[in-house]
């Protein structure tokens, strides 16, 4: 028994502990389809990712609206709900009830009770169902380039400021709620993630688990590294992976 113990105690301190949003389940409370980059992303000689123009035919119909997407994230999670036992409705009925959701700014209290969607279980359920009736009523995408809080993105993120973000993201993912996070390096990456879980490793560093709209189903993360004071990417298809900026997103009208 002593052997057990001290077996699960090493497990533990070499993969950290894990906290993460109670109620929130991936991949079931996200989108079941994904955003589309504009552009065409592929390394060069050097390994880099670079971004190319894509053929005028060859531009996807729905892309630029990671913004658009991680705002409804929040906003079906904290004030929507979905019941199975219940029989399904009309597409018009559907698009009252997505309109009735994203109405509400992700900062605010939301509605007095959270507007129900039946007939399904989950958020990727309804949406495998319902994508296009959900990309035509989840916003424009241009907005999104124009929003108050994109200045901060021109000026430098101090270490003890990218310290401060790591411990506030961490408490309110103890509070039992997920978070919108802005991550920039200016011209490799401007894009946004919403985090719902995080481990603590044995060193200080904070692994906090991300739902990236445009890798719907992936496990993504994002890493502060506690040494020294910065947030790191992983590697995908469009991002080489690395340092980024991360910032607080939809906390407010300003951000």
């Amino acid at each position: 028994m002593r052997n057990l113990l001290v077996l699960l105690w090493i497990s533990v301190s070499s993969i950290g502990l894990a906290k993460e949003a109670p109620s929130f389940k991936f991949p079931q409370d996200t989108f079941a389809f994904s955003n589309n980059l504009y552009f065409d992303y592929r390394p060069d000689s050097s390994g880099q990712i670079k971004a190319h123009h894509r053929n005028p035919g060859n531009i996807p119909d729905y892309s630029r609206h990671c913004f658009a997407m991680v705002r409804s994230e929040l906003q079906f999670y904290r004030f929507a709900k979905f019941d199975p036992t219940l029989p399904k409705i009309g597409e018009d009925a559907y698009r009252q009830r997505i309109q009735q959701v994203i109405k509400y700014p992700p900062w605010s209290a939301g509605p007095a009770e959270k507007i129900v969607f039946p007939g399904y279980p989950d958020l990727y359920s309804f949406s495998a169902d319902h994508s296009l009736l959900l990309q035509k009523n989840l916003g424009v995408w241009w907005p999104s380039y124009w929003r108050v809080g994109n200045w901060r993105i021109v000026f430098p993120a101090p270490r003890s400021g990218q310290k401060y973000f790591a411990g506030w993201l961490r408490r309110h993912l103890d509070s039992g709620d997920i978070e919108a996070v802005y991550i920039t390096r200016f011209k490799p990456i401007n894009h946004c993630l919403v985090a719902y879980r995080y481990t603590v490793r044995p060193n200080g560093d904070l692994v906090f688990f991300v739902y990236d709209v445009n890798q719907p189903g992936k496990i993504v993360h994002l890493t502060y590294r506690a040494a020294d004071r910065s947030f790191y990417y992983d590697l995908s298809w469009y991002y080489i992976g690395g340092l980024v900026s991360a910032m607080k997103l939809y906390v407010s009208p300003l951000m």
